[in-house]
């Protein structure tokens, strides 16, 4: 028993020994890796700090001129070019938060309604401008990548809701202008890359409505006749179903 016993004695001895030689072996590496791992914890859990920080700023920032936006709009002892003119007051501070946080989603919100506050009083140009500000904002570098692959990524950021409308709102203004080309494309691009969104319906009503300015009423029909097959749930059937009936003769 005292031999068995000494004969285990000698084997933790020998691996205490072999961990001790290569701990002094390896030791500026272990210390080395380490610290790599401990720095760059450290700076990931900083970075996502400031990140979130900045964040919340932003959406503050938005907020407040936000809530003012929304107070103006709902107000209904305000006549209409009264209405207008203050919504157009608020860009500048829109735009303020654009500047101090470019890369937020606040920028992105701001610069949605301010697209909203140009399209409101026909100012379509300027509009664009600020829609596609609206979705560019989400996007790094966009200004090298084809539109095709801005439309993917998009797609990848859980289908922004604020995307989505600018991108809306950017077509309503060249259907506005008689740009029905653009405005056809744009749709089709939102269909493409949205085809499981809620808004879907409505974009399909919008192209319907887009083709029969152009007299051209297969196209319309096919597009209200997808939306009373494909979409029963959306409020937009029941119009789709009028416009079939309106435009049954012209077929």
């Amino acid at each position: 028993m005292a031999a068995k016993h000494h004969e285990v004695e000698d084997v933790l001895t020998k691996i205490t020994k072999k961990m001790e030689k290569f701990i002094s072996k390896y030791l500026r590496v272990i210390i080395i890796s380490v610290t790599v791992i401990i720095v760059g914890l450290a700076t990931y859990f900083s970075l996502d700090y400031i990140f979130k920080n900045q964040e919340a700023k932003a959406n503050s920032a938005f907020g407040k001129v936000y809530l003012v936006y929304e107070d103006i709009n709902n107000n209904e002892d305000i006549e209409e070019e009264e209405l207008n003119e203050k919504l157009l007051g608020l860009n500048d501070e829109f735009k303020a938060v654009m500047d101090e946080y470019p890369k937020s989603s606040a920028a992105s919100k701001s610069s949605f309604f301010i697209g909203n506050t140009f399209y409101r009083v026909k100012r379509y140009n300027e509009a664009i401008e600020y829609y596609k500000k609206g979705y560019n904002n989400e996007l790094k570098s966009r200004r090298s990548e084809s539109r095709e692959l801005r439309f993917l990524k998009l797609k990848s950021l859980s289908k922004s809701y604020i995307a989505l409308l600018s991108l809306q709102g950017e077509a309503s203004c060249y259907e506005q202008l008689e740009d029905y080309e653009k405005a056809e494309k744009l749709y089709r691009e939102i269909i493409d890359h949205f085809d499981e969104s809620f808004i879907i319906p409505l974009i399909k009503y919008n192209l319907g409505q887009l083709y029969e300015k152009q007299d051209n009423f297969e196209m319309a029909n096919r597009e209200y006749s997808q939306i009373v097959t494909d979409y029963e749930w959306s409020s937009w059937k029941d119009l789709a179903e009028k416009r079939l009936l309106l435009i049954k003769n012209f077929i």
